[in-house]
């Protein structure tokens, strides 16, 4: 009698197999056929015993018998028994005396089960040969109904380990990974369990050697790196080549600080040069790790949960990573964010809030930038800081970019009834400039508004992507050439080199508010920013400081002769109706003394 544990590791073993699936009994057919022509009998079975009954997968004669309950399978009994059940006469033995298939029209006398057991040692199923007459095999019979099953099997693992192999490495793949943690997470769950995902080459690099060595190098680059990591894991776990350049494999009953152990021999043994052609290459390392218990929802997440892990470890240089719940948890939100943008910008989730900018001569707003603003109706207000990256990696960006200026083309039109003259500016990515219609869409909008070009101001990061978006240059200079003007916004923060704003026709420098932030107190930000203020007053720029904080820092750009500025310490953003009667109030001036 099998125990709890053994039987629910041979359902799990059926189940991952999928030995159920029709396709699979086709093509046993002939090897049925074969037994019941061998052995002269009218029927033979390929049967499968599952957990609640026997399936005939394949046979000859006897179509009652495609599905029986286990408590009448004889093949139930089979499967527990170490050679061939032969039972002369089913009518003679009580265990089987009052089965249907005996007592009932279809008169069953004799049986002999070979039982169908996989290279793991776990019985499926199995070969049976019946007769409605008793009779005896003889040793040699046995023999043949033993090869037979073990042909059956043979067939069996042969065709579910189609498209489960690495063609490269010969390892099991990602698939028969899948399958086999499927197993595991059906198994009693007595042991603890660590899922390693390992990546040893960085994919491009594999990329370009392939594209001049040809593939064949390449392929043996993967397989002394298989080689490599099966040598020193092979005895702990069996490896599976998951991907490209990556390994999987799942630890038993290693504490965290054996597995560290472990994964840093194999570091130290993976980073030895391999060659391709004549050209030594160093492998990388990085492994992603994640401790799991062995049950169905664990098991089917690993994978996944590993790859958080290994991603973790390839943008931190680290060589080796621990699945983290905060890290999962912030890509999920992430992820959620990117699928609901569509629906909250035709839901009317997104707005644009406005934040004035000061002329620091007369004190006077002259200007308000556009702020785009998302507020989720499960997660709340999401700040521009966390959705606006994760939403330039979509396809949504560009739709989402020509919300905004359609929306703020339309408020700095309505501004110049009430407030003459003052302007809006708004925020493009780079990936904007590829639509190629860009200007010309926002051209037939200013004209439809009535709305002088002069009035736009049009925000792009400094930076070396303009020459990586051909489409950009030429359309920023038909926007200043009609009158719109060009900031460079964050300037200081990162490429900070003013050789290539001769290139952009730009009219406006915004200062990083990293520079602005404690000016006051850092002798070196000072410096840089009154420098940076003086050579594009020379240049023929116009300066704006983002970020003012206090006072301070107000004065110190008053005096070095800042053009604008912007910051909480001067407005915060705020809505169109609040921008309106800030500029009114500002431009009315003072009240008098009563």
């Amino acid at each position: 009698m099998l125990d709890r544990t053994q039987e629910l590791e041979r359902i799990a073993l059926i189940e991952a197999l999928n030995v159920l699936d029709p396709a699979l009994g086709r093509a046993l057919d002939p090897i049925t056929e074969l037994a019941a022509f061998t052995f002269g009998v009218p029927i033979a079975l390929i049967s499968i015993v599952d957990s609640d009954a026997q399936h005939s997968i394949s046979r000859v004669g006897l179509e009652s018998l495609v599905r029986v309950e286990r408590q009448w399978s004889i093949c139930a009994c089979a499967i527990e028994s170490h050679a061939v059940l032969q039972v002369s006469d089913l009518s003679q033995d009580p265990r089987f005396n009052n089965n249907p298939a005996v007592t009932g029209p279809e008169h069953l006398r004799f049986y002999a089960g070979a039982p169908l057991v996989t290279r793991s040692g776990i019985a499926l199923g199995a070969l049976c040969l019946i007769d409605r007459q008793p009779r005896v095999l003889d040793e040699d019979e046995i023999r043949q109904l033993q090869t037979l099953a073990r042909l059956v099997v043979n067939q069996m693992e042969l065709r579910m380990s189609l498209g489960r192999r690495d063609a490269v490495s010969g390892l099991p793949n990602r698939q028969q990974f899948q399958s086999d943690l499927g197993v595991l997470g059906r198994q009693d769950g007595g042991h603890h369990y660590t899922g390693v995902l390992l990546d040893v080459f960085d994919l491009q690099s594999t990329t370009d050697a392939g594209q001049v060595l040809g593939l064949k190098p390449v392929e043996s680059l993967l397989r002394q790196a298989s080689l490599r990591v099966q040598d020193m894991i092979g005895e702990f776990a069996q490896v599976y080549h998951v991907a490209a350049t990556r390994f999987g494999f799942v630890l038993r009953d290693q504490s965290r600080e054996q597995v560290e152990a472990l994964l840093d021999r194999l570091r130290e043994r993976m980073r030895r040069p391999l060659m391709v052609g004549s050209i030594p290459m160093s492998p990388q390392f990085h492994a992603g790790v994640c401790a799991f218990r062995p049950e169905p929802d664990q098991t089917a997440d690993l994978l996944r949960k590993c790859l958080v892990a290994m991603h973790h470890a390839l943008q931190t240089d680290a060589c080796v990573c621990w699945y983290s719940k905060d890290r999962d948890e912030y890509l999920r939100r992430r992820y959620r964010l990117a699928s609901d943008a569509g629906r909250g910008l035709s839901q009317d989730q997104f707005t644009l809030v406005y934040q004035p900018r000061f002329d620091l001569t007369s004190g006077v707003p002259v200007s308000a930038e556009a702020l785009l603003r998302w507020t989720h109706p499960s997660l709340g207000p999401v700040s521009p800081a966390e959705f606006i990256p994760v939403l330039e990696c979509t396809a949504l960006m560009p739709t989402l970019s020509r919300w905004v200026a359609e929306q703020a083309v339309q408020q700095a039109a309505r501004w110049q009834n009430v407030l003459p003259g003052f302007a809006v500016s708004l925020n493009l990515s780079p990936r904007d400039f590829d639509d190629e219609q860009l200007w010309q869409r926002m051209a037939e909008r200013l004209q439809m508004y009535g709305l002088p070009a002069s009035l736009i101001e049009i925000e792009i990061t400094e930076g070396q992507w303009l020459h990586s978006h051909p489409a950009a240059l030429p359309q920023l200079r038909a926007m200043a050439a009609a009158g719109v003007r060009v900031a460079i916004d964050d300037f200081g923060s990162g490429y900070s080199n003013f050789g290539y704003l001769a290139e952009v026709p730009i009219s406006h420098i915004k200062i990083d508010r990293s520079l602005i932030t404690g000016l006051a107190e850092s002798r070196t930000a000072r410096l840089k920013v009154d420098a940076i203020i003086r050579l594009a007053e020379q240049l023929g720029y116009r300066t704006v400081a983002e970020g003012v904080e206090d006072e301070a820092e107000l004065e110190l750009l008053r005096a070095w002769g800042c053009d604008e500025a912007q910051g909480f310490h001067l407005a915060r953003p705020m809505r169109a109706e609040a921008v309106t009667q800030l500029v009114l109030a500002c431009r009315a001036g003072p009240l008098a003394d009563a």
